[in-house]
């Protein structure tokens, strides 16, 4: 942050300001930024794994990432979230279980989309063909 803000032009005290400003909100600690970021992308539907790659092209280093992914606080039921996201597919389809190959299909793309594993995208499609 020091370095951008020298190249953009601030002087030293007010980038010293904003730093530890920006600190006392803990949006220069990497860890709370992951957790905030994952929180936000769970809350849109979004599997771990979008929310990592996310944090990747922000910068965040991998093992920080992994390190919050692996809290008890993200220890959920991804199958139950991609569960009710193949769910909204099928009611959008107007069908419901078992559903025709194209609602499959759309349900496939949905939760590829969202960033859910190609295993588990595989089991929803094998319980809603039943």
């Amino acid at each position: 942050m020091r370095k951008y803000l020298d190249r953009e032009g601030f002087d030293r005290e007010e980038i010293d300001r904003v730093v530890k400003e920006l600190e006392s909100m803990h949006y220069l600690d990497d860890e709370e930024y992951c957790r905030m970021y994952i929180r936000r992308e769970l809350e849109k539907g979004r599997g771990k794994s979008v929310a990592a790659r996310g944090l990747k092209e922000l910068g965040v280093d991998e093992f920080t990432i992994e390190d919050v992914l692996a809290e008890e606080e993200f220890d959920f039921d991804e199958k139950s979230l991609a569960m009710e996201e193949a769910l909204k597919v099928v009611r959008m389809a107007g069908e419901e279980p078992p559903c025709s190959e194209k609602t499959i299909g759309r349900i496939a793309r949905r939760l590829q989309s969202k960033g859910y594993r190609t295993e588990l995208i595989y089991s929803i499609i094998g319980e809603l063909r039943k």
